[in-house]
């Protein structure tokens, strides 16, 4: 920066210069006295500008001796140098645009996302559409990532899903119901992995549920076929398999681990290998498919009951402990087909006659009911009740075993004992009759309930016994059966069920006429002669009904 400091300086500098430049010749005229221009350096903050001072007239040359005039000095006016200017913006040369690098694993979460909100986006033709909710819940859970593919290939757990997938006949299953997605080429990749993700997920989903008993209602069979089928969520599924170790032996493991379903298996594969016994084959498969609707557990100690057999089981540790001959229901009232828990036994059990049985059996008459020694209630709401007094003549003998269930059928003893002697025993009902049923109330009530202990309760009113363990019920429908040995004991199809099964696996028919269940035909009434009749009225215990109940003498 220029100061008046720096220009006296320079102005000092420029006079002695120029005094030095006149003594150095040795005279100088007057026109001569030009001052030299001086070439100062470049003052960094200010612009210098030296002007000459026109020298006085030449005195005479006699007073060279006197003191000279003053010459001139160059006057040195410092000049402040403008502002600098703004310094410019510097313009940087346009670099051509980096495209954005996202791989298709970026790609992945949005496309899943988007496929799984597009209600046209099919995921599998035979999934349900609380299925596809209950996967598109599992991968929201999971922020959208794929479950099975990593760098664009399936994972390990996938190629194992995959290869049970393609093993599905050997359980009885149809592999065409669970087509594995390709992976190749596209020209949406993302969507392309995106799509193959969610239907080997759907693919997965549906293996499982079918293996759990999916294919088949029970219900469209027939309204007596109640089983609660054991369907897994799709959620629940997936969470499963991708937390398997290994997730082909996780999905395997939702087909029945119950020896009876792999003796059938195992003899599936024997009849495939043999083509003139593709009937056999087929009533396997209905056979298997029959076991699916059973619990996955049906418990350490349960009571098996295979209605077409005639025949009771009680299983402890896998191996029957008693068996025993059973009365089943007749083809027009066929035993239901269900599970559900015994919870007591009554000794000396009265009998409320069902309403079915009291229009058809007693056409709905309480005058002929009581002529047969039947106590008729009538109920505050104007409805009758028909009971049959514990007793030797009692339908369901002296002891009966509870399991509450929707279709109100038991376990019971039956005063017509010699009905078990019979190869087939459909005669009941609806409920299974016992044979030695005190036996089997020693092994269901516990050691302190011995055979003779119970009978020794008959006649002294009723008594309710409960079990110190409730133990499962399963009333079963089997026609193919494996012994210890392996060998296959076919037996006959009473309600048509089998036959029905198979024709809902899109089987052929076996022939077997499928039973209606029809209500019996109504036979001729009795004519009971009602003058000879007087109603009694008696007092009932409060236990059983409110009111009173009537007989006839």
């Amino acid at each position: 920066m220029s100061t008046p400091r720096a220009a006296v300086k320079l102005a000092s500098l420029a006079a002695g210069i120029g005094l030095a430049a006149l003594l150095s010749g040795p005279g100088f005229a007057a026109d001569d006295a030009v001052p030299p221009d001086i070439v100062l350096p470049e003052p960094p903050a200010a612009t210098l500008m030296i002007e000459a001072t026109p020298a006085a007239p030449e005195a005479p040359r006699a007073a060279e001796t006197a003191s000279p005039e003053p010459v001139a000095v160059p006057t040195v006016k410092a000049q402040a140098s403008p502002a600098p200017a703004p310094a410019a913006e510097i313009a940087l040369p346009e670099l051509p645009e980096a495209p954005a690098l996202f791989t298709v694993a970026d790609q992945l979460g949005a496309a899943i996302a988007a496929r799984l909100a597009d209600a046209k986006f099919q995921l599998a033709p035979k999934l349900a559409k609380k299925d596809r909710e209950a996967i598109a819940a599992f991968y929201a859970l999971g922020d959208y990532k794929p479950l099975w593919l990593k760098d664009e290939a399936w994972t390990p757990a996938a190629l194992a899903v995959v290869a049970r997938l393609g093993k599905a006949a050997e359980d009885g299953l149809d592999p065409a119901d669970y087509p594995v997605p390709a992976l190749g080429a596209a020209a949406d990749k993302a969507g392309h992995f995106a799509e193959a993700d969610l239907k080997l997920s759907a693919a997965a989903v549906l293996y499982a549920r079918d293996a759990r008993g999916a294919r088949v209602d029970p219900a469209r069979l027939s309204r007596l076929i109640t089983p609660k089928l054991e369907l897994p969520a799709g959620d629940a599924v997936l969470t499963r398999l991708a937390a398997a170790k290994d997730a082909g032996a996780a999905l395997l493991a939702y087909n029945p681990a119950h020896a009876g379903y792999r003796a059938l298996k195992a003899k599936l594969a024997e009849a495939r290998r043999e083509p003139s016994r593709a009937r056999l084959e087929g009533d396997i498969l209905a056979n298997m498919e029959r076991w699916r609707w059973l619990p996955a557990d049906m418990g350490r100690r349960h009571i098996w009951v295979n209605v077409p057999e005639f025949k009771l089981r009680l299983v402890a540790d896998g191996r029957p402990i008693h068996e025993a001959r059973v009365i089943v229901g007749k083809p027009e009232t066929p035993t239901p087909l269900f599970s559900d828990t015994m919870e007591h036994a009554i000794v000396n059990p009265s009998w409320y006659v069902p309403p079915s049985i009291f229009k058809n059996e007693f056409y709905s008459d309480p005058a002929y009911a009581a002529s047969r020694g039947y106590q008729v209630v009538r109920t505050r709401d104007g409805g009758i009740s028909v009971r049959q007094p514990p007793g030797e003549r009692n339908a369901l003998g002296f002891i009966k075993f509870m399991f509450p269930n929707q279709h109100a059928v038991y376990l019971h003893d039956t005063p017509n004992r010699s009905l078990f002697n019979a190869q087939k025993r459909a005669f009941s009902h609806g409920c299974v009759r016992l044979d030695q049923p005190f036996r089997f109330g020693e092994f269901v009530l516990g050691p302190e309930w011995s055979e003779g202990r119970l009978r020794s309760l008959i006649g002294k009113g009723e008594r309710t016994i409960r079990l110190p363990e409730k133990i499962p019920v399963h009333l079963t429908y089997f026609t193919l059966l494996a012994d210890d040995k392996g060998e296959l004991h076919q037996i006959a199809d009473l309600y048509a069920v089998n036959n029905k099964v198979r024709l809902a696996l899109g089987l052929p028919s076996d022939g077997t006429r499928v039973a209606a269940e029809a209500k019996p035909q109504r036979q001729a009434r009795r004519r009971a002669p009602p003058r000879a009749q007087t109603a009694v009225r008696s007092p009932m215990p409060m236990y059983e009904h409110p009111g009173w109940w009537w007989v006839t003498r």
